[in-house]
């Protein structure tokens, strides 16, 4: 277990900065005999012909302890440090291929082979019951007691969501938790359990839910993540399963990111003119693609695929990688810099749960878990193109944090309410940094917080 003992400023973190992945890739700029470059170049030209797993030398988890006392100037309390501790004891997840090579990516249109494939999986040869919509095509199947809703939304610009859908009506009365119903909400309630119950076949695994993929969607697919819990209503306990999918592309996966997640511009909120013309908030380039499936007690509850993509080769040669001793060094090293100068990530939400990346400047404490570390592809906008881009390989570190907050008034602090005590960052599908595979650049892939404008290198 590796353990490093940090106590630094911004301005400290700042400098570490510069020792980390960049010093390297300065470095290698530094012009050279011609015998020593000529030489050089075979290496590394050697180096891009061995696998990938070979290139990187990724162990199979990654392990880190860190600790340190970060201060900043935009916190409020200068007098006391934030304690941060960050571990890791992470699987390092690398793709078993000879190569990775650079892509081009563009959005394609849902077939109309996959939206009747849906329907003649879920809806199980039922009539639907079309509702007229202006946007979308939509209808209302019932299934073994259980009323679906079918939606197929059509991008009206090719920078626009594309999304087809098949779910259970008001199926959110199943995750309600201690939510107070109404008597009407309930009863429905109690009666969906025990159709459930009639219906399914008790849990899914990931191998089911992985098998059912081909049929519904075209492209190769693995797991990103799968939860599981348990839903109760009075003796009756039933198992939700819910899995997240991640495109593959020539055995390397397109690294999934919650979509809220991912880089908005100026305009992200809705934003009214002068005149009280109101606006509604724009996408950084088009949202990624996503596919995901539930199930409750082995049946249906909710599918979802979203902007489909196709991809060919910009160059069949493979790229060369850092090794994963350089990345790691560089994410050690920066990270606490990117917690200390995110001035956007004050606001936690009041629940004690948060949406951002990073704890607020302001906490008392952080403790960070990284939970995995994956080597695969991102999209990296091409120009102000709205429907084409490349893909490029980086290494993202997912994880998870918890922070003891000090106290907030939010707004004129008419209603809204303190934020007291622990606040928790909890969600499979968030990097807590994203390093370029190639040559250990940074990306800022996530939002610090809202109505962020990410200039630099706009990758989703």
């Amino acid at each position: 277990m590796k353990k490093i003992k940090m106590f630094m400023g911004a301005v400290l973190c700042m400098n570490l900065l510069v020792v980390s992945g960049c010093d390297s890739v300065v470095q290698s700029a530094v012009v050279e005999e011609k015998d020593k470059t000529d030489q050089k170049k075979e290496e590394n030209k050697e180096t891009v012909q061995k696998t990938v797993a070979e290139q990187v030398g990724a162990p199979e988890t990654y392990q880190a302890t860190i600790q340190a006392d970060l201060r900043s100037a935009e916190r409020e309390d200068k007098e006391n440090p934030m304690k941060f501790t960050l571990t890791a004891d992470a699987p390092v997840k690398v793709p078993d291929v000879d190569a990775i090579c650079l892509k081009k990516v563009k959005r394609v249109l849902i077939s109309e082979e996959e939206q009747n494939k849906i329907k003649d999986t879920f809806g199980k040869g039922q009539p639907v019951q079309e509702e007229n919509n202006e946007n979308e095509q939509a209808g209302t199947y019932t299934v073994d007691g259980l009323t679906y809703r079918y939606s197929y939304t059509k991008s009206e610009q090719e920078s626009d969501v594309e999304e087809l859908g098949f779910r259970i009506a008001k199926f959110i009365f199943d995750d309600c938790g201690d939510m107070t119903l109404a008597p009407s909400e309930k009863k429905e309630r109690e009666e969906r359990f025990q159709n459930y119950i009639k219906a399914g076949s008790g849990k899914v695994s990931e191998k089911e839910a992985k098998d059912k993929v081909p049929s519904l969607v075209s492209g190769d697919w693995e797991i990103f993540e799968s939860f599981s819990k348990k839903l109760t209503e009075g003796s009756t306990t039933l198992e939700k399963d819910d899995f997240i999918f991640e495109r593959m592309i020539d055995g390397i996966p397109v690294n999934y990111v919650r979509e809220t997640s991912l880089p908005v511009n100026e305009q992200a909120l809705e934003w009214e003119n002068e005149d009280g013309t109101l606006h509604e908030g724009q996408s950084e380039g088009w949202e990624s693609e996503v596919l995901t499936m539930d199930f409750c007690s082995g049946t249906i509850q909710s599918f979802l695929h979203r902007n489909p993509i196709e991809t060919s080769n910009i160059s069949d040669e493979g790229l060369f990688l850092l090794p994963f001793d350089e990345i790691k060094d560089i994410f050690e090293k920066t990270i606490t810099l990117q917690i200390m100068t995110e001035d956007k990530n004050r606001l936690i939400s009041v629940d004690g749960g948060s949406d951002y990346r990073y704890p607020s400047i302001d906490a008392q404490s952080a403790e960070m878990t990284i939970t995995k570390v994956q080597l695969g592809y991102m999209r990296m906008q091409s120009g102000d193109n709205d429907t084409e881009a490349i893909l490029i390989p980086v290494w993202d570190f997912y994880g998870t944090w918890t922070s003891e907050e000090p106290e907030y008034e939010y707004g004129n602090g008419a209603g809204d309410g303190p934020v007291i005590g622990n606040v928790t960052m909890d969600d499979a599908g968030v990097p807590l940094l994203t390093i370029d595979a190639r040559d250990g650049s940074v990306i800022q892939r996530v939002q610090a917080g809202w109505a962020v404008s990410t200039k630099s290198k706009a990758a989703t």
